[in-house]
């Protein structure tokens, strides 16, 4: 949920072409099919970090074949350009489907049925610590849920608002920890000193939940892997 939310373009694409990098620029233009525009507005060619040629030259180098299909998940840049690298939480689509993709692909578009459009580049942390082990071994349909929270100035929890829930017995006790846990802004890590924020920002943060695999029992994580 965070890169949608740090991010001002997101969409399911297909890359047609590929040009080479403007002298020095430390990024390539690629023309895109757009197949579902969930954020930002529509375009016809990305800016991508990296060099056109396949070449890395720094960590955040990327490069993409012709007919890549993938989420792309962009920030604005000068010009009404949109730009992106190997850290904004891009994904590459396959056929068939991976159960991450197609939750992930799920979840954008409620997001985009809802008409909820959300972007801050306020970076929020929090540590739930073993809160959610309570709920090993459920059993449950949905695959996320998504609560909207409203902070104070001290980055304690005002209220929190379910946007699209598991089901409201489960998702009280999840409004609960969430109301309970630390959070902190703009940090490296948790240790770091952030806490303060505006009276009344608000953010989308998503519970994801995995069935059981194997041996391995099911589990609700805060992470979408």
């Amino acid at each position: 949920m965070e890169k949608y939310i740090q991010s001002d373009f997101v969409a399911r694409v297909t890359i047609t072409e590929t040009f080479a990098n403007q002298g020095s620029a430390p990024h390539y233009k690629s023309d895109i099919v757009i197949h579902q525009l969930f954020k930002g507005n529509p375009v016809k060619s990305l800016s991508i970090y990296g060099s056109s040629d396949g070449k890395r030259r720094s960590s955040c180098d990327v490069f993409f074949e012709k007919g890549t299909e993938m989420l792309v998940y962009a920030r604005k840049a000068d010009r009404g350009r949109y730009v992106f690298d190997s850290c904004s939480g891009y994904v590459i689509l396959t056929t068939p489907r991976r159960n991450s993709q197609e939750r992930e692909l799920e979840m954008l578009d409620f997001l985009k049925q809802n008409n909820i459009v959300t972007t801050s580049k306020t970076r929020y942390g929090v540590d739930l610590g073993k809160r959610l082990d309570a709920f090993r071994g459920e059993t449950l349909k949905k695959r996320y849920a998504i609560f909207e929270i409203t902070f104070n100035g001290d980055l304690t929890v005002d209220s929190v608002k379910t946007v699209s829930g598991f089901s409201p017995a489960l998702d009280s006790k999840l409004i609960e920890i969430l109301k309970q846990s630390r959070w902190v802004s703009d940090r490296l890590g948790l240790d770091a000193d952030g806490n303060k924020v505006s009276p009344g920002s608000t953010l989308l943060f998503a519970f994801y939940y995995y069935p059981a695999e194997g041996k391995e029992e099911s589990f609700i994580g805060e992470f979408d892997v």
